[in-house]
């Protein structure tokens, strides 16, 4: 098995989880080609963006597959309807996103992935980023002494994937190529990004395996808007290299309990540099985070009297 010997821990679920990444990169890729039409792309919702016939085959196929496999974990997959708020109740649960970055896969563009990621307790331990149209396939254990990433581009052997630090004061930036903002302008001039260090890509775990690969250094989504099943593949993965995830206020993801998004944004660097960004964003992020707040509040209370 790529990278992992029989005797490291989740040996079985990780060959499960890169077999099933693979065939259903695959069949994203038929689906893709097929055409619009044939894709059946639709709006979930004004807020919640397009969904595709590949987004629900592969759902399907991904939580038939880890069910059989491991029938006493809890899954969250983003096209399983019905989940509502609930959020991860037992001691092993997998966050499934089987398209992120569903508006990019639809109109042709590459920078999209498919997620597998494996919290147990809590804390992502297992995450594989599969950028199918790339060619580019990434993955991650968290496990004390055993904790490695390793990447593979193409038929080419696997490598370990590492996170370096960078200056402070050359740091390579990687954020949203839909959804350029004034914030991400703001904490650009704060930590002295030009433009042509800002590397623009779809999909969460896109970006964050670009942290791994070594093509960036920073990863900012400065407001809510992802979800569990964007981030916990892409943190193992990540952690698993050396990196760290969390809100922007530098504080851990929530993957127990009520609740399924992240409403705090998301900050993604090398794990030794982290805290220091957090500081230099601080005051813009308690800003962000506090006009957030006031925001989905009210987006709430308008659904509630919709219901």
């Amino acid at each position: 098995m790529m990278g992992y010997e029989p005797s490291m821990p989740f040996v079985r679920e990780i060959e499960l989880a890169l077999q099933l990444a693979e065939q259903c990169g695959k069949r994203a890729l038929e689906l893709r080609r097929a055409g619009d039409e044939a894709l059946g792309i639709r709006e979930k919702s004004p807020r919640d963006g397009p969904v595709t016939l590949a987004d629900t085959e592969i759902n399907a196929r991904l939580v038939a597959a880890l069910r059989s496999a491991f029938p006493k974990d809890q899954i969250i997959a983003e096209e399983t309807p019905d989940q509502a708020d609930a959020g991860a109740t037992r001691e092993r649960c997998w966050f499934i996103d089987p398209i992120d970055g569903t508006a990019e896969f639809a109109r042709g563009d590459t920078s999209w992935a498919i997620h597998i990621g494996l919290c147990v307790a809590g804390e992502p331990v297992l995450g594989v980023v599969h950028e199918p149209a790339s060619a580019r396939l990434s993955w991650g254990i968290v496990d004390g002494d055993a904790t490695a990433a390793y990447g593979r581009l193409g038929d080419a052997a696997p490598e370990r994937l590492d996170v370096e630090a960078a200056a402070l004061d050359h740091l390579r930036l990687v954020s949203s190529k839909s959804h350029a903002s004034p914030r991400l302008l703001a904490a650009m001039t704060r930590l002295s990004i030009p433009s042509e260090r800002n590397l623009r890509l779809g999909s969460t775990g896109v970006k964050v395996a670009a942290l791994a690969w070594g093509r960036a250094d920073l990863y900012i989504h400065p407001r809510y808007g992802t979800k569990l099943w964007d981030t916990c593949a892409p943190q193992a993965l990540l952690r698993a290299a050396g990196g760290r995830l969390s809100d922007l206020l530098g504080r851990p993801l929530t993957y127990r309990g009520e609740g399924l998004s992240n409403d705090a944004g998301l900050l993604a660097s090398a794990a030794s540099v982290h805290a220091s960004l957090v500081d230099h964003l601080a005051e813009l992020a308690t800003r962000w985070v506090t006009e957030d707040v006031e925001e989905l509040a009210a987006h709430r209370r308008a659904d509630d009297h919709g219901r």
